[in-house]
């Protein structure tokens, strides 16, 4: 099992614990016609659903197929930017839920730092919205992090059956997702997660 104690910043202390996780897929909820990043946790058959915008479901639809255009997108505006200030992408994170509401964090290297006694500070986080954050790590290849807290409370096992893979699974799972029964799923999930708090 993958994990990374981050740096002591606004957002994270000492022991908290992030997990690997990487987008497994893409898919529309037909109800809302939103879509949602199913992202897969790594050493685990969880997956954890996130409702993103038309717009950048279709730009991280752009990413996973690796579409080029002669201009610049948005988020391929965003990397160019960074490249010329001499910083880089180095995670994302997907650290917390508020009010139905996912919040990320970049986490971006000043490449200009050279003080390798203090590493940390050669690092900037900077607020983000799962969405742009995952598509930039798409586009770039770095490592999308989830913190474990949220795949506890909100990641839905894949029940695999023992004479399948799980990639046979997930397809199975996601040719007959009803995203009503995957809110429901997660709505019930987060009910039990409730009761056994108080």
């Amino acid at each position: 099992m993958v994990v990374e104690y981050l740096w002591s910043g606004k957002i994270w202390r000492e022991g908290n614990v992030l997990k690997k996780a990487w987008v497994k897929a893409l898919v529309l909820d037909r109800v809302s016609n939103t879509p949602v990043v199913i992202l897969g946790i790594e050493g685990t058959s969880k997956v954890l659903p996130i409702w993103i915008g038309a717009c950048e479901g279709h730009a991280l639809a752009l990413a996973l197929e690796k579409v080029d255009f002669p201009r610049p997108l948005t988020h391929d505006l965003l990397l160019s930017v960074l490249e010329s200030l001499e910083a880089r992408v180095e995670k994302v994170v997907i650290h917390s839920l508020k009010d139905n509401t996912f919040y990320a964090s970049l986490i971006l290297r000043d490449l200009t730092y050279t003080d390798e006694e203090d590493e940390e500070a050669a690092l900037i986080e900077i607020d983000s919205r799962p969405s742009d954050a995952i598509i930039l790590a798409v586009k770039t290849g770095a490592t999308i992090f989830v913190s474990e807290n949220l795949v506890e409370k909100h990641a839905i096992e894949l029940e695999i059956g023992e004479d399948r893979n799980e990639e046979e699974e997930f397809k199975k799972f996601i040719e007959n997702l009803n995203i009503d029964v995957f809110k429901q799923m997660i709505e019930k999930k987060r009910e039990e997660d409730e009761e056994g708090n108080d």
